[in-house]
């Protein structure tokens, strides 16, 4: 009979190996789990039922509530779609100003009348968090150079600063909430590259028409370039594109407009919309 020390001895061995049977099972959970990456954190991006399609790839979202001024605001979602195909033909919005003017508005004087901070969160988007924070404030900049009709001079502040956050962002689809957000996730339609919704007053009088929120959301189902790689969305070209919806303006369809930064469509490689045209100078200056 063996004695109660190699009892003792028998039942610390056992309790170690299952132990050690126990410890490798957890490690081995904890080092497949998937990265926190915004197809697995981050909600679908999807326009909800109540927007009304005014015209191709914009939306119109019903009056809600302005968190900040309690006053009731519509909102405008502008879907940014892939190219497919050349546009040989007129594609004019109902807001756009005429057939032929390279420039569009949301509705006349709706613009910014106060300066908002914006936040970011670049998750997702392949490229280094500070990257995307100063290229966006650089696109921002270019906008507001535009504000006197002549580039150089720097123009108004009209969206403010950005600043870099870890909390999830949602794009504000039946109601302000008193953010400006870009953050970067998944869409429904992988053909769209981003969607920028604008809230704000876009009836009545003209002096009472304002901007009052803006928020983006860039595709992760595409890849993202900070130089114009081939076979990638460069960030700044359709930054810089959505941005100018930020301000006040639309997309142009008009095939002579092809070589605006606000022509409604976009591209891997494309690289063209990082610059100003005399369309987008012309409207920016004529809504600021």
């Amino acid at each position: 009979m063996r004695s109660p020390a190699y009892l003792y001895l028998a039942i610390v061995l056992l309790l170690l190996i299952v132990g050690k049977s126990f410890a490798f099972v957890k490690l081995s959970q904890v080092t497949t789990l998937p990265s926190l990456s915004p197809t697995n954190w981050q909600q679908t991006f999807r326009l909800p039922d109540t927007a009304v399609k005014i015209a191709d790839d914009l939306y119109k979202i019903p009056k809600a509530k302005d968190p900040v001024s309690g006053l009731d605001v519509e909102g405008y979602a502008i879907i940014h779609k892939k190219a497919k195909f050349k546009q040989a033909f007129l594609h004019k919005s109902k807001l756009t100003n005429s057939k032929t003017s390279c420039y569009g508005f949301f509705a006349k004087g709706a613009k910014w009348k106060n300066v908002e901070p914006w936040l970011l969160n670049a998750t997702g988007s392949g490229l280094l968090d500070n990257f995307v924070l100063s290229n966006l404030s650089q696109d921002i900049s270019k906008w507001e150079d535009a504000t006197d009709g002549v580039l150089g001079n720097g123009g108004l502040n009209v969206l403010g600063d950005g600043s870099l956050t870890t909390n999830v962002l949602v794009a504000d689809t039946t109601a302000p909430d008193g953010l400006n957000e870009v953050y970067f996730g998944p869409i429904d339609d992988p053909n769209t590259i981003a969607v920028t919704i604008v809230w704000g007053y876009f009836s009545g009088l003209v002096s009472k028409r304002r901007i009052v929120e803006w928020d983006q959301i860039y595709n992760t189902a595409y890849q993202w370039s900070a130089s114009g790689e081939a076979g990638k969305m460069d960030f700044e070209n359709i930054a810089t594109h959505e941005l100018g919806h930020s301000v006040g303006l639309i997309d142009l369809y008009n095939s002579s407009c092809t070589d605006e930064t606000m022509y409604g469509y976009a591209t891997e490689g494309e690289t063209k919309k990082r610059d100003l045209n005399t369309g987008d100078i012309t409207g920016m200056n004529k809504l600021y």
